[in-house]
């Protein structure tokens, strides 16, 4: 078992470097799995439904799960019984045990409530997050040898570094190349996924917001001509940009949104583009129309164990107007977070840090904003705080496209950059309820 867990590690390492998994590795995964009793735990999140289809298609039983979800009794809407997380502590410590995360920093969250609830002695573990990423990518291997592509949903609801796979990239070129006459360019920076930070308000007060906008009180708008601007700049040194977020602020609260999307739209070299939004805020009529895309999704978050009634309903009714006008969308049940909103010295040696970034889903958040490229919204909120230096940042106005092509380089293949040495994560970040919202409208104080 050890080995196939060592070779399901490696080939998932490889995927990551190649965008692409060798099917006889998964194979031979599969059939040390088919012979273990397994079970799931948060087998009700995103990540578990995926892997529970690709597992069932590969004939693979699943005895049972486990997810916090559940306060009491037990589910089985997923075709075998799901109990609540303190009943892991039942599991005997032959059986094996899936944790079904995201990414890296929720597989360490989830390992150290289980070995907890397990007073120290949990049953063996197996990293969800891996195997789902590399049954998927065979799964997509196996449907483009028929010139089929897997929907965009699917490729951005289980992981986050979809711009990694090979055939997300090969799909998302062709959804482009439909949309606006284009050739894919085979020269440039193999750098292809970044967010655009469009405004910097926002109508919530998240405590621990991932882009810090409490704390940054500022309500400006990025002009529209500027974003385009700087987009077609990054595009001239790139090969092609397969993922583009766009996010604040409330990118629905931009007075030029609809203008923006728009003219984003009619850009060569841009594949994927996900609008963010907390769904708060009803789009108008307009915005819908130029959101519906084969190749744009809306996601928003519906936060319930921390929004009004009222919000909750308002991302209820903002959710049923874009599926009416055949807008995509995609709603993250968020019920955790992590709290980065502190800029403290961590301490930890460069071996650790660069172990950490490797690993760190903050790695795939990098940040465009007026001109200048961040690793991750970290580093671009505690450099507009003043809270860290500004090193390791690409400023795209400060050469022509092949000396903004060989910083893209250098910053794509960075091992860790300065503002890791201020962050918590991969695994010291303290888990908190997501969107939990701040009192009052002053200016919270960030500790440092």
């Amino acid at each position: 078992m050890n080995d196939s867990m060592a070779a399901l590690d490696s080939e998932f390492d490889r995927l990551v470097i190649t965008g692409q998994a060798d099917p006889r590795v998964t194979e031979d995964v599969i059939r040390h799995l088919s012979g273990r009793k397994l079970h799931v735990y948060g087998a009700l999140g995103r990540s578990a439904m995926l892997l529970i289809r690709r597992l069932g298609e590969l004939d693979v039983r699943i005895a049972g799960g486990f997810d916090r979800k559940i306060q009491a009794g037990s589910d089985t809407s997923v075709g075998f019984e799901v109990l609540p997380s303190a009943s892991v502590a039942s599991l005997a410590s032959d059986d094996l045990l899936i944790l079904a995360s995201g990414s890296a920093q929720l597989f360490q969250s989830m390992l150290s409530e289980v070995t907890t609830l397990c007073d120290g002695a949990p049953p063996q573990i197996l990293d969800g997050r891996k195997l789902t990423y590399v049954l998927q990518n065979v799964h997509c291997g196996k449907r483009a040898e028929h010139g089929q592509f897997e929907d965009l949903l699917t490729c951005v609801s289980y992981h986050t570094k979809p711009f990694k796979c090979d055939f997300f990239r090969r799909a998302t070129e062709r959804l482009a190349s439909e949309d606006v006459p284009q050739t894919i360019k085979s020269t440039g920076s193999t750098f292809n996924s970044v967010g655009y930070l469009v405004s910097e308000w926002c109508n919530l007060r998240c405590a621990q917001c991932c882009e810090a906008v409490p704390y940054l009180d500022s309500k400006e708008m990025v002009p529209a001509d500027e974003i385009v601007a700087d987009l077609r700049k990054l595009t001239e040194s790139i090969k092609f940009l397969h993922r583009l977020d766009i996010v604040g602020g409330e990118p629905f609260a931009h007075k030029d949104i609809v203008d923006v999307i728009r003219k984003i739209k009619q850009l060569p070299g841009i594949g994927y583009i996900a609008v963010f939004t907390n769904g708060t805020l009803m789009p108008s009529d307009e915005l819908c129309q130029v959101l519906v895309s084969p190749r744009i999704i809306v996601t928003n978050s519906d936060y319930s164990q921390s929004l009004t009634s009222e919000k909750k309903q308002k991302i209820e009714n903002t959710n049923e107007k874009l599926r009416r006008f055949g807008v995509k969308v995609i709603q993250i049940s968020d019920r955790y977070w992590f709290d980065l909103i502190k800029f403290k010295p961590n301490g930890l040696p460069d071996a650790d840090l660069m172990h950490n970034y490797a690993d760190c889903f903050l790695e795939s958040c990098r940040r465009l904003y007026r001109g200048t490229l961040y690793h991750c919204a970290f580093q671009a909120n505690g450099v507009k705080l003043g809270l860290i230096p500004k090193n390791n940042t690409v400023e795209l106005y400060a050469g022509d496209a092949r000396q903004v092509r060989e910083q893209l380089d250098i910053f794509e293949h960075e091992k860790m950059i300065d503002s890791c040495r201020y962050c918590a994560l991969p695994v010291g970040a303290k888990e908190v309820v997501a969107a939990a919202q701040l009192p009052g409208r002053t200016i919270p104080i960030i500790e440092r």
